[in-house]
């Protein structure tokens, strides 16, 4: 009885686990838009007429030259606080290209992390950031960030941050990082993000299995043993 218990522990860890990153639900759509449609209102950075309140600061200009990759700060440099995340890293070009849409390189977060680095829509690991629980209620975190192998495109951070309940802002974008192959154009800039409400006559795209976060992997592994077990006492 006590080995049935626990795999229905685990499963209904693993269910709640999935959904800590309040409000984001790692939609396809919310993966390229990274506007947190759950939230049903538009983003504060549609009625800003002032500076944003968060700023990317990555510690490096350049990318490709140290393996180490780039250190990237995010912080707060007003009196909104950092309750929740989403970020990417993203390559300049013609923003309504599909290319564009999607992050590349990857984020490295330790166990002790108030973080957590997940897989969105590209099918690369580990691409997207987010909190581990929420609320986050941080001024400020430093993350490590690397880069492809194969990309030598100038690239970008860019993050909608959540600063309280239903408030959030969209469009936090870092200054671009050249690649040391490649030259800076003075047209190279952060493409604008979406800030407001579906109009189109579109839906709310529930969790539909587009992201997949690192840290599950052990809660899988444990079920998956607890499954054994059960077997083992069942025979």
């Amino acid at each position: 009885m006590w080995i049935i218990l626990s795999v229905s522990v685990l499963l209904t860890t693993h269910s709640l686990f999935v959904w800590t990153a309040y409000p984001f639900t790692f939609s396809e759509r919310e993966c390229r838009d990274l506007f947190p449609e759950r939230i049903g209102k538009d983003s504060l950075s549609d009625h800003a007429n002032h500076d944003l309140p968060f700023e990317i600061e990555p510690s490096d200009s350049i990318y490709g030259i140290s393996p180490n990759g780039i250190h990237v700060t995010v912080k707060a440099v007003s009196k909104w606080r950092i309750k929740g995340i989403i970020m990417q890293a993203r390559v300049t070009g013609n923003c309504e290209t599909p290319a564009q849409q999607h992050p590349v390189g990857h984020f490295e977060t330790k166990e002790t992390s108030v973080l957590m680095s997940a897989n969105c829509s590209s099918g690369h690991q580990f691409e997207t950031i987010t909190h581990k629980t929420y609320p986050l209620d941080k001024d400020n975190f430093i993350i490590r960030w690397f880069p492809p192998e194969k990309t030598t495109a100038n690239i970008y951070f860019v993050a909608t941050i959540v600063s309280g309940k239903d408030e959030f802002w969209t469009g936090i974008a870092s200054h671009v990082i050249r690649h040391k192959d490649q030259k800076l154009k003075r047209s190279e800039t952060p493409c604008p993000m979406r800030n407001s409400t579906n109009t189109d006559g579109g839906t709310y795209e529930a969790h539909s299995g587009a992201c997949q976060f690192h840290q599950s992997v052990y809660l899988t592994t444990s079920f998956i043993v607890a499954v054994i077990l059960v077997a083992i006492g069942c025979k």
